[in-house]
């Protein structure tokens, strides 16, 4: 968890300023080696997968309800983008990034992989994301 919260500062320190940001990990999530994980601008970002945290998600996470806003694992190619835009009041973990209240992640997938991280937004609390080579 302390892990996540510390890529997740960074991530947001470094996109705020609009930089892109490449994260080395290993299939298991520890750093270096592939896949590489790009960071863009959601303005300038075509995407292939779009996901939005609803207002008021934390509220219904708060009273006990169960939210499934990203699927458990999803299967992109590299060179896909996937874009998280959150419009709830509070900031939530995505597998390997963190999404403030207010803010908009994208991810373009440059290497094949699997990344696995916590989640707040699927019912098992873990999110997998398996990048292949396209066909």
């Amino acid at each position: 968890m302390k892990r996540l919260a510390v890529v997740g500062a960074v991530v947001l320190v470094l996109f705020g300023a609009g930089v892109a940001l490449l994260l080395a990990t290993r299939g298991d999530g520890s750093a270096g080696g592939s896949p590489t994980l790009e960071v863009v601008q959601a303005d300038d970002a075509r995407v292939d997968y779009d996901y939005v945290i609803p207002a008021g998600t934390q509220d219904r996470q708060l009273n006990g309800e169960t939210v499934e806003i990203m699927p458990p694992s999803l299967d992109v190619e590299v060179g896909e983008r996937i874009r998280i835009r959150n419009d709830d009041e509070a900031g939530a973990f995505v597998g390997l990034f963190f999404v403030g209240a207010g803010e908009v992640v994208s991810m373009k997938f440059t290497t094949p992989g699997t990344l696995t991280g916590e989640c707040d937004l699927t019912p098992g609390g873990e999110f997998t994301i398996n990048v292949a080579e396209p066909v």
